[in-house]
């Protein structure tokens, strides 16, 4: 893969971070139609199973089959796809190298009234999917914002130690 010269610019930024995770990092840059330019934009799907699929799936009923979702990532030329372990699951085998997958490994629900979300995937899962990143949501503000960043501490050295890029 070429790097373009904005993207060793970015890649500049992450000094510290390992050859892998920057190899990850450019792999998200350099993918699809912004591709090279320094700019991204990841499709994270997580909404049917944080709000429930009826909810969010309902107004676009093909969107209840999880290959849609991948499909839509890739048509669009995204720069990578997002999503919680099972719909990464569902697809990648199907989609392997078609765009970068990012496991996002925090998730809630709407049934309860915190701002918490429970840890649902690991940096094992992401390794065995093939993914270029793991995701995690932080509510700031939350109750539970501190233990949720001691959480995305532990994964991110855990990540990048194993070559993986974080996205926060």
């Amino acid at each position: 893969m070429r790097i373009t010269r904005r993207v060793r610019e970015i890649l500049s930024w992450y000094e510290s971070d390992n050859p892998g995770t920057k190899s990850n990092l450019a792999r998200i840059l350099m993918h699809g139609r912004l591709g090279g330019t320094g700019r991204m934009v990841i499709l994270p799907v997580d909404q049917g199973f944080e709000h429930g699929p009826a909810r969010s799936f309902a107004p676009n009923p093909p969107a209840y089959d999880p290959h849609y979702h991948w499909q839509l990532a890739i048509d669009a030329g995204l720069n990578a796809f997002a999503s919680p372990l099972g719909m990464i699951e569902a697809g990648a085998e199907s989609f392997a190298g078609a765009v970068p997958t990012i496991l996002k490994v925090n998730n809630a629900n709407s049934l309860g009234s915190a701002k918490d979300q429970a840890v649902t995937g690991s940096v094992r899962d992401a390794l065995r999917l093939g993914c270029s990143a793991i995701g995690f949501t932080v509510y700031p503000a939350s109750d539970r914002q501190y233990e949720m960043i001691e959480e995305i501490r532990e994964l991110a050295a855990e990540a990048k130690a194993h070559g993986l890029a974080v996205v926060v």
